[in-house]
Parts: structure tokens; C-alpha cells; sequence
């Protein structure tokens, strides 16, 4: 049996997306800004909150996790799952504000673990959020299917494209043009354009191209995330991606975007 992959939302706006497997009802990350908007997202899966098994985190920053999550978790008994040295700014930015209980369950570097029938992976990625910032690699209990995920990247560093390896499904941020931010009047472009900071379209590609020549096998689809609103578009970011691949004989890579305001199609591999 296969994994469904349905990015919910994606971008600085929230992020939020829902992974099935063999029964298994997973989120990763939860970072819009209601509770009812949390519910909708979730329906538009035709998904309920009494049905999710878990929640990951994969950093602490607010369109990632924050209260509104806490207390739907809090509500249905949900367990959250980040890493360990998360655990104290969790409790005093998030949970502090939530007005019921939840389990914390926390990981640490180098631990796999499951939930239900789906295996994680979890790793470390340079980005500037208090704690750790984590992207993740979900297995089958055969390990024959694996999907990657990683956004709010500042850079590619070495070893990081071999967690992507022989990925069926990659989920990767492409985050702004470089042209965009570079003439943007925005305050914060330094920070975004920043080793600790975002991926751009054109990182995002060469990383891509990096995974795709170590690899035995190419994934059946590459989904774009966390495009910004005011640097980037969705067909800037998969013209971009798409030219390097190609240039790279890669171009028969199936390349989307996910969208921000409203759930991308499902996925399924």
C-alpha cells in the first residue's frame, strides 16, 4: 500500500501537510493561524481531526506550529512529535497558550521512530528558528516507499541531498526568485536570501539535480513549498526548476507547486 501526500498549505502564511499510509493519519506541521481554519484545511481531504494519529513538527517557528495546532491537538488527544531541543520553547511559546492538554513526544538526532505504519526519519537543516529545524523521511514498514520533506533551508550543506536519495515522492522548498528578492524593498530580504535563512528556485534545482545523479531510481514527482507571495510564483518556480533538470537530462521529472491558500492535489506513490 501506498502513501497519500496532499499538501494542505504551504508558504509563510501556514503550513500544513497530511500523509495516509496503510491506515496511518499523519500531519506535518500545523501552522495556520485558527482552530477553524485548521478544520477547514483538514476537510478539504475530506479528513477530520478525530482521525489524525499525529502531528510532527519540524520547527518552532508560527507558520509551522503554534497554539491554534496545540489546542486541536489538545482537543482530540493528538500526540506532537519534535525534537528534543524544542522541547522548552515549545512549552513556553506554544503550550503556555493552549488551553488544554496534549502529549509531547519528543525525538533526537540520529532516532527513527514510528507512528503506526509509517517510519520516520528525521534530519537536521540549517534555518534560523530557536532549537533544531527538521526535515523528514517517511517510510513503508518495507522501506520500499519513501517520501522526503524539507523547507526553510538556508543551504545545502554537505551530506544534506543524500537524506533525498531514492526518494519516491520529494516535498522541497523553493522559496523566492533571486531577482525578485534581490529588488524587493522588503527589510527582511538579507534574512530570507541568508545561509539560515530560504531556499531560492535555483538552489532548489541544483539540489535536485545533485539527488537525481546519486540516485538508483528517479522520484515520480518533485512538489515545489513554501513559495513566497511576494519573490516568487508558482510558474516562475517550476519554469526555473524545470530548465536546470532539463539541462541536466533530468526534464522528464514531473515538477508541481504546492498552493498556499488552499490544498494542492494528492500525491501518491
Amino acid at each position: 500500500m501506498g502513501f497519500h501526500v496532499t499538501p494542505l498549505r504551504s508558504g509563510s502564511s501556514g503550513n500544513l501537510t497530511l500523509v495516509e499510509h496503510a491506515g496511518t493519519v499523519l500531519l506535518v506541521d500545523a501552522g495556520l493561524p485558527s482552530q477553524r481554519g485548521l478544520v477547514a484545511a483538514l476537510s478539504e481531504a475530506n479528513r477530520a481531526w478525530d482521525e489524525v494519529d499525529a502531528l510532527l513538527v519540524s520547527h518552532l517557528h508560527g507558520d509551522h506550529v503554534n497554539n491554534s495546532a496545540a489546542a486541536c491537538c489538545a482537543r482530540f488527544g493528538i500526540p506532537i512529535h519534535l525534537h528534543r531541543k524544542n522541547l522548552d520553547g515549545f512549552s513556553k511559546k506554544v503550550l503556555s497558550r493552549s488551553p488544554g492538554y496534549c502529549p509531547v513526544r519528543p525525538f533526537s538526532d540520529g532516532e527513527t521512530f514510528s507512528i503506526g505504519a509509517i517510519g520516520v526519519e528525521p534530519f537536521r537543516v540549517p534555518h534560523d528558528a530557536s532549537g533544531v529545524t527538521c526535515g523528514f523521511a517517511l517510510t513503508s514498514a518495507s522501506r520500499d516507499v519513501r517520501v522526503s520533506m524539507a523547507t526553510d533551508l538556508g543551504r545545502n550543506e554537505n551530506g544534506l541531498f543524500e537524506r533525498f536519495l531514492d526518494s519516491d515522492l520529494i516535498l522541497i522548498e523553493a522559496n523566492y526568485d533571486e531577482e525578485m528578492l534581490n529588488g524587493s524593498p522588503r527589510f527582511d530580504r538579507g534574512r530570507v536570501g541568508s545561509n539560515v535563512g530560504h531556499f531560492s528556485n535555483a538552489q532548489a534545482g541544483k539540489f535536485l539535480v545533485r539527488i537525481l545523479q546519486e540516485s538508483r531510481k528517479p522520484p515520480q514527482a518533485v512538489v515545489l513549498c513554501h513559495l513566497s507571495a511576494d519573490h516568487n510564483s508558482p510558474e516562475l518556480a517550476r519554469r526555473t526548476v524545470r530548465e536546470i533538470l532539463s539541462g541536466r537530462r533530468f526534464g522528464d521529472v514531473p515538477v508541481h507547486a504546492a498552493r498556499r491558500e488552499a490544498a494542492s492535489r494528492k500525491f501518491t506513490v
